[in-house]
């Protein structure tokens, strides 16, 4: 397949995702937002607080903030936050780059002048600069089987993640998160050598895990 052809292919996708997502009634998103906050503590809780250990220091999220119709995640980042692990969340920057500013509750927020999303105002920081990185959340609006993932097409994830060991030494699990229906038939994501693959995503109903392409999940 040419490039092309692909970019053809991942815009249909992407449009058909976006039609599927815009479909779902508020309250099933809010049903399965609630589900995804469940399913992603309950994976940090059984990672960093095993058999109940209360003493072990908790690290820090990259999350973001979801912007309707995407999956809602104010009340997980809330829901972290009073758990006691740091919450990054991205501010996108020229370039197509991300840096990342520390989201609290009450944390004021602006428009982005570069994506329709609210960024918090706050100090600035680059990636490697960040204490104790244990999860990357990326927003998605599917993946398939494989870990192929497509996003709304602004390429900022795809631009981070490049920058990122998949595995070894600094080495963060990276996973999507989606509803129940955007989980998507292995090959259904067409696949450039740019695109960065995810080892899993979560949906309402679990953690999919998607072979051996992330170690660190």
């Amino acid at each position: 397949m040419t490039a092309s052809a692909r970019d053809t292919d991942k815009a249909g996708l992407r449009a058909s995702l976006r039609a599927s997502r815009a479909t779902l009634q508020a309250s099933d998103r809010e049903d399965q937002s609630d589900g995804l906050r469940r399913v992603v503590v309950q994976y940090l809780s059984d990672r960093y607080r095993p058999a109940g250990r209360l003493d072990s220091p908790l690290p820090t999220v990259a999350a973001y903030l979801g912007v309707d119709p995407e999956p809602a995640t104010e009340r997980l980042v809330g829901e972290l936050r009073r758990l006691g692990f740091g919450v990054v969340v991205p501010v996108c920057e020229p370039a197509y780059r991300l840096s990342w500013v520390r989201w609290v509750p009450g944390v004021a927020l602006q428009r982005s002048v570069r994506a329709p999303v609210q960024e918090p105002v706050g100090p600035r920081l680059a990636f490697d600069d960040l204490p104790d990185v244990g999860l990357i959340l990326v927003p998605a609006l599917g993946v398939d089987r494989t870990g192929n993932r497509i996003g709304q097409g602004g390429g900022y994830y795809d631009r981070f993640l490049a920058d990122r060991p998949v595995d070894g030494p600094g080495a963060v699990p990276r996973l999507g998160m989606v509803y129940r229906t955007e989980v998507l038939p292995a090959g259904a994501v067409p696949s450039e050598p740019y695109d960065q693959p995810l080892g899993g995503a979560f949906t309402p109903d679990g953690l999919l895990r998607f072979g051996t392409r992330d170690r660190a999940v």
